[in-house]
């Protein structure tokens, strides 16, 4: 049960923050401590002061631990490898029998009597919520974000009759900068495509993916030399 204690702060108080600031809530904390020094309002924290206080033991602590619980098998849990390599040389050294250093994911058996081992993998690491669905960091759908993000979209659509001949391809894009320096690179595109088009067979269905292919490339590589983006790009052939 968590409990929320509502307080108010006025000019003249004192605001003492003892911890350490967390990497990655820099941006939140110190919007607060400017809200404070805002109200006239006094703050002293570690930056100004010896006020730090930690929620970790230290070695004496753990050895006073280790003398009163007298465990049998240690196996660190928290911190970064580094951390937890020197917390099992530690156990040893205060003669625990056994020690096992994991890592994030590890199955570990443990059995009485016998040495704690690792015996399986679960997965584990940080996921997205994608919409309603969990992806892992690397998924392909936020690949294609972020690529969309930092280079723009870029679809090209070529219209086929039926006596094969190729109509103006339809070119559409976001998130591609435009300046009177690159304005002509959609002509560009659609004489580069027109090119490409007369080498292949659309009869062929391996032409046809090679054709895609080639349009994909080329039209890229335009958009980079006049805008140095190179935008997530789909090509698309419609028969009428």
């Amino acid at each position: 049960m968590a409990f929320i204690q509502k307080f108010f702060l006025e000019s003249g108080d004192c605001v003492i923050f003892s911890s350490k600031i967390i990497p990655g809530n820099e941006k939140k904390l110190y919007q607060l401590q400017n809200k404070i020094v805002k109200n006239n309002i006094e703050i002293i924290s570690e930056e100004n002061a010896f006020v730090h206080v930690s929620g970790h033991p230290n070695r004496d602590d753990l050895k006073d631990m280790y003398k009163w619980v007298k465990p049998q098998c240690v196996i660190p849990v928290h911190g970064e490898h580094r951390h937890m390599a020197e917390h099992i040389a530690f156990a040893k050294e205060m003669q625990v029998p056994k020690t096992l250093q994991v890592e994030n994911g590890d199955i570990i058996r443990i059995l009485p009597g016998n040495s704690p081992q690792i015996i399986d993998k679960a997965p584990s690491g940080r996921m997205y919520l994608d919409g309603n669905l969990s992806v892992d960091l690397d998924s392909q759908s936020i690949k294609e974000r972020k690529n969309i993000s930092i280079n723009g979209y870029l679809e090209i659509t070529l219209i086929v009759s039926n006596n094969g001949k190729i109509k103006k391809p339809i070119i559409s894009f976001k998130g591609i900068p435009e300046s009177s320096e690159n304005e002509n690179f959609i002509f560009d595109m659609e004489d580069k495509i027109f090119s490409i088009c007369r080498k292949f067979s659309l009869e062929s269905k391996n032409q046809e993916k090679n054709l895609i292919e080639t349009i994909k490339q080329n039209c890229r590589r335009i958009v980079k030399d006049k805008t140095g983006k190179k935008p997530f790009t789909n090509i698309n052939i419609a028969r009428i």
